[in-house]
């Protein structure tokens, strides 16, 4: 598992993961908050997929989910 973090001028910050099974997730966090959740095409590492727009509230929920702090 990798996490790569780069400046994107104008933009905002890129976050890259690899998962150990090779999974590729790009998160680009715009400077007025708002965060774009991107993958790898499987088919082509080269290409992004476009997963989803998220808004503050939206990610607070979404990582409470992933981080099991959401049970019911």
């Amino acid at each position: 598992m990798e996490l790569l973090k780069s400046e994107l001028p104008g933009v905002g910050m890129k976050y890259q993961l690899e998962t150990k099974a090779g999974s590729n997730f790009i998160i680009v966090h715009h400077e007025d908050g708002r965060r774009e959740i991107y993958c790898s095409d499987p088919e082509d590492q080269e290409s992004l997929i476009f997963i989803a727009e998220l808004e503050d509230e939206e990610c607070m929920l979404l990582s409470s989910i992933i981080g099991g702090w959401n049970e019911r």
